[in-house]
């Protein structure tokens, strides 16, 4: 297991949760049991055996991995890449990208292109999908859709105009955990969803085009939609913008979803992470969750990627609601790096443009409904009140 460089903290060591944000620490009741009954793989990267030519616009930040997910999967050679940085291109020499794919201006290569991948700051992203699906083409595009809600609304009426695919980024949803709740929640196993608790925070840097909620929160509102169907209100949100640069630093957002199950996440750029981050340099992290059911409860943390499975209940008992124990156990799941993550998505997104199929992460439950959600979000916190969705 991986823990915290030169840490002290017997937390670190020892069978013992911390959640210091909501001020609780939490034992683990069980020991810890290798099952390996329930076991996700990584993704296979594999030359799809097609001739396909893509278009990706934008190479900072998290373009690196696209990168590195494209060459995973077989394609470098028919890679195009703009940027905006000359400089850029010094990192696709590794992968033997010729210098005549890469160019300053996208427009270069977006006619002659099958699909468009669009990893550049969000408050472009709606100029470019709509340029790139005005012209025929199928995109990916790198979370958030859009900044607007009315951007993302008139992306998905473009969509569903044009029959293009439009697949948002939310690589959170392929990560061998998110899969494992899924499926357990899916098959009863968990019972009734009462409750989702998930903390994404750290000191790091902070973004310069969106605020912590759109950064990092945000990941955490997709996978509870995916988990237990869309939100149905925000119940109350705080943002603080301590930095005074316009963009909230840290969020604290309480959702109600469809049969009442809530589900709260905590992000921000001033709580100290637990973690080394792995895709942020110089930076900590904290990307844990709780789901809690009528029948057993799992605690999942995505960093160290470890996960617990709780079997307990709460019976009636004598007057008395009593907690019952079952057992628990610790699933190996497998693990997935982010590239891991990104090959699985752009994996998933050619999948949906040879069949035609709409992506499960769609330009309107993860777009327009996500837009709206941080609508919302920002509405609750500068009227404190709920905010129907």
């Amino acid at each position: 297991r991986r823990r915290r460089e030169g840490s002290n903290d017997p937390h670190a060591r020892s069978g013992i949760l911390s959640l210091g944000s909501v001020g609780l620490t939490v034992f683990r009741p069980f020991p810890r049991i290798l099952d390996v009954s329930y076991s996700i793989g990584s993704p296979v990267h594999r030359n799809r055996g097609i001739s396909l030519k893509v278009l990706q616009i934008g190479l900072g930040g998290f373009g690196k991995n696209h990168i590195e997910a494209w060459a995973r999967m077989g394609l470098a050679d028919s890679l195009y890449v703009a940027d905006l940085r000359p400089g850029a291109f010094e990192l696709l020499k590794r992968y033997g990208i010729s210098p005549d794919h890469f160019s300053a201006d996208y427009r270069e290569f977006l006619d002659g292109a099958d699909v468009v991948d669009v990893v550049t700051p969000s408050d472009s992203h709606f100029p470019l999908c709509r340029e790139a699906i005005e012209a025929g083409k199928d995109v990916f595009v790198e979370k958030p859709i859009t900044v607007a809600t009315e951007e993302a609304e008139a992306l998905a009426s473009l969509v569903e105009k044009t029959g293009k695919i439009l697949q948002v980024g939310y690589y959170y949803r392929f990560h061998p955990i998110s899969r494992f709740i899924k499926e357990r929640i899916d098959s009863g196993a968990l019972g009734e969803i009462r409750y989702i608790a998930g903390n994404f925070l750290g000191f790091k840097r902070a973004r310069n085009d969106v605020g912590v909620t759109h950064t990092d929160a945000i990941h955490f509102f997709d996978l509870y939609n995916w988990f237990l169907g869309p939100a149905e209100t925000v119940l109350t949100s705080v943002v603080r913008d301590h930095f005074g640069r316009g963009l909230e630093d840290t969020s604290l957002v309480v959702l109600e979803y469809p049969g009442g199950a809530i589900g709260r996440v905590e992000s921000g750029y001033i709580q100290p992470g637990r973690w080394i981050e792995k895709v942020v340099p110089n930076a900590m992290t904290t990307k844990d969750l709780w789901v809690m059911g009528t029948k057993a409860t799992i605690v999942a943390d995505f960093e160290v990627e470890e996960l617990t499975v709780h079997e307990i209940r709460h019976e009636l008992i004598d007057g008395t609601w009593t907690a019952v124990r079952g057992g628990g156990h610790a699933p190996v799941i497998g693990t997935a790096s982010p590239v891991d993550q990104v090959v699985m998505e752009l994996e998933a997104f050619l999948d949906s443009v040879k069949t035609r199929k709409a992506p499960a992460a769609g330009v309107v439950n993860s777009g327009v409904h996500l837009a709206r959600t941080m609508d919302a979000v920002y509405e609750s916190s500068r009227e404190r009140r709920a905010v129907p969705l």
